[in-house]
């Protein structure tokens, strides 16, 4: 009986319990963020922490003015754990917001977004917090790992009962 109960309670555990599974994050970038700079560079750099999947169009990096123009030129290149974009030079100074969207090689694709001032002088930046946000939808390494649990689970209790139907039956 007690063994029926501590595979319960595993079971239960394990699907209330998410499992640790390290992603992919931004670990430096060109221009960083909420820093002010008096001249745009050529491009916009980001680097991750793991190597990125080259999607063609699904990496992707915009870099918006004040304005809300993307000056960004070109299409974005991804090249191990960097993604690269060339930039327009701008004639504007303000805040100018980068985000990006890319997967990486365990699949899980980073949606995230910074700011930096584009200055003449020194001026103030504005407090400005990161935002990375996970893409809601399917990831598929996870999701196999669950179901993969999960049929494991079954599949012994299945054993465990069966087991005990037989020591049942053998003793009467």
């Amino acid at each position: 009986m007690k063994k029926i109960l501590v595979i319960t309670l595993v079971t239960l555990f394990s699907f209330v319990i998410p499992p640790a599974f390290a992603h992919s994050e931004l670990v430096t970038s060109n221009p960083g963020a909420s820093v002010n700079i008096e001249k745009l560079p050529e491009q916009i750099e980001l680097e991750f922490s793991e190597e990125l999947m080259n999607l063609g169009t699904g990496n992707s990096v915009s870099i918006m003015s004040p304005s809300g123009e993307d000056i960004g030129m070109g299409e974005t290149n991804t090249e191990g754990t960097k993604i690269t974009r060339l930039l327009n030079t701008a004639s504007e100074t303000g805040q100018f917001k980068v985000k990006y969207r890319v997967a990486s090689a365990d699949g899980h694709v980073l949606n995230g977004s910074y700011t930096f001032n584009l200055i003449e002088g020194i001026v103030a930046i504005s407090e400005n917090v990161e935002t990375v946000e996970p893409e809601s939808g399917s990831n598929l390494p996870v999701t196999l790992a669950k179901i993969i649990a999960g049929i494991a689970v079954l599949l012994l209790l299945g054993l465990l009962l069966r087991s005990r139907k037989r020591r049942i039956t053998s003793t009467d």
